[in-house]
């Protein structure tokens, strides 16, 4: 799968543009603030319906303007076609396929990395939780719909707790959140027996020592026996009086952990700057790994700012990684005489200043 051309209209800052890209490595060339993750951004909400920023949907609209505009036209196996989504100030985003009103449903099959991506590895156990859901909701919309009933199981039979209810109607909420719970942990396991041993893969391939490295879903509050087994019924026994007093879910999918290990520490207490980065980038890759090995299609890769805290070694192990898969978007803010050097394998340079994009000569 490949992103042939691209349409910007009054898109963030960037101006009116229509773009063609080649098969393999695009890169985007320029200073601080001058459009590059924009442009990044607009391919990844074409993809995934949303901005990697969190951002709300009104915020895509350049400054001045009531609407914004992009189009894709996406290459599978030899045929085409066009993906496009309209936003308009004060209404809702407006998807079509090939001209045909639509939902987001058609994939563009693709996985990105951003500098805030490093709060999988070092931050807070939700956004490990959060990445892990996103990957495979991503993959399977039937986990998003899980995901999207727990929360608002939770949220009711938090309200019970609060309202101190009877002990009857919060069982009722206690068996559903339950029902619902052990379907998403069991696709978090399932996803991550398949998806580490890429991870680890990628983790060597970049140059770090893999023996190190590991990585399991760790329950709290309730045990998984060794053929993952959930007993989520026997923890919440052991909390019910303690959630009566705090008035709070104290167990279940929003309160475990996907924990990276290095030498039996936890990573992201321990790990240097370097081994962190790479493992978030092996983390994306083994994303793209997973999304290719279900979807029998080759992913689409943007990195946005990629190289900064690598050292030139680590760069070069990485581009020799990106330029062995299919079409991949990188940002940056300087030159590299790697890429500039294969440029017979079909990279390309765009240079990016002031919302104006255009190829390098």
């Amino acid at each position: 799968m490949l992103i042939r051309e691209l349409k910007c209209i009054h898109w963030r800052n960037l101006e009116k543009i229509n773009l063609c890209f080649s098969d393999h490595l695009i890169i985007l060339q320029g200073e601080n603030a001058q459009g590059k993750t924009n442009l990044l951004e607009a391919i990844y909400f074409l993809s995934r319906g949303c901005s990697f920023r969190r951002a709300k949907d009104q915020e895509m609209v350049a400054w001045g303007e009531n609407y914004s505009y992009l189009g894709a036209k996406v290459v599978e196996d030899g045929t085409y076609f066009w993906k496009e989504v309209s936003v308009h100030l004060g209404h809702k985003k407006e998807w079509k396929i090939n001209g045909h009103p639509r939902v987001r449903k058609q994939g563009i099959w693709l996985v990105g990395y951003f500098p805030s991506d490093h709060e999988i590895v070092t931050g807070p156990p939700q956004k490990r939780r959060e990445y892990i859901d996103e990957a495979i909701g991503f993959i399977y919309s039937a986990h998003t719909a899980l995901v999207n009933q727990y929360e608002g199981l939770l949220s009711r039979r938090n309200y019970l707790l609060r309202g101190h209810a009877s002990e009857e109607l919060i069982e009722t909420y206690t068996k559903k959140l339950i029902q619902v719970g052990k379907k998403i942990i069991k696709g978090r396991i399932e996803y991550l027996r398949l998806y580490t041993p890429f991870i680890k893969n990628f983790y060597s391939r970049l140059g770090m020592n893999n023996q190190s490295l590991f990585i399991k879903y760790q329950p709290i509050g309730y045990h998984l026996d060794g053929e993952n087994e959930i007993y989520l019924e026997k923890g919440f026994e052991k909390v019910k009086e303690e959630e009566r007093e705090r008035e709070v879910t104290l167990i279940g999918p929003h309160r475990d952990e996907i924990v990276f290990e290095k030498e039996g520490r936890e990573f992201r207490t321990f790990g240097s700057q370097g081994e962190k980065k790479s493992l978030v980038l092996s983390i994306k890759l083994a994303e793209m790994s997973v999304i290719q090995l279900i979807k029998k299609s080759k992913a689409i890769m943007i990195f946005d700012d990629v190289f900064s805290e690598l050292d030139q070694s680590h760069q070069d192990l990485l581009l020799e990684e990106i330029l062995n898969q299919g079409q991949v978007f990188i940002s940056t803010t300087q030159g590299n005489e790697s890429w500039r050097s294969r440029k017979k394998n079909h990279v390309t340079v765009f240079l990016v200043e002031k919302g104006k994009i255009k190829m390098e000569k």
